[in-house]
């Protein structure tokens, strides 16, 4: 049974760091990689849709969210691939679009595909920005997962 790693990857810096120790173990364990982007929901309050805008709105969200994956994946495949390719590492890239949260996406993800660890980046936060944080995806993730969570600062 080949073993499964999750790499939730934002486009950010920390989750290229994410990238860097998800390669070291998907190599160990032969493992197959899943890059999975999650593009947030973010909802509209009532009091701004007015008569006949919720329709021009669901279609605004669906041609934003379509530009944000195909951007994602153009990034991946000239970014990421590329590196996986070279090494050999067996990999899936995956985009989602739903409305629930980040993390819980994740989570499902995780748990529908069997996957044995899950690497995230997160950055480091000082006194006052933990307070604030609460609701921090990397955090929400290790909290929630049936796997081995792995965070990477």
């Amino acid at each position: 049974m080949t073993s499964k790693i999750l790499l939730p990857h934002d486009g950010t810096e920390i989750s290229d760091k994410a990238l860097e120790k998800s390669k070291e173990f998907a190599k160990v364990f032969n493992a197959e990689l899943f890059i999975l982007h999650v593009i947030e929901h973010i909802p509209i309050p009532p009091s701004l849709i007015l008569g006949n805008d919720r329709q021009w709105i669901a279609e605004a969200r669906r041609s934003i969210a379509k530009k944000l994956k195909e951007g994602w994946l153009k990034m991946a495949k000239e970014k990421i691939n590329p590196v996986l390719e070279k090494e050999n590492i067996k990999f899936n890239t995956i985009v989602l679009t739903d409305e629930q949260p980040v993390s819980e996406q994740i989570v499902k993800f995780a748990s529908d595909n069997k996957v044995n660890l899950i690497i995230v980046g997160s950055q480091r936060l000082n006194k006052i920005s933990k307070i604030k944080a609460l609701g921090s995806v990397s955090r929400k993730i290790s909290e929630n997962a049936d796997c081995p969570v792995m965070i990477i600062h």
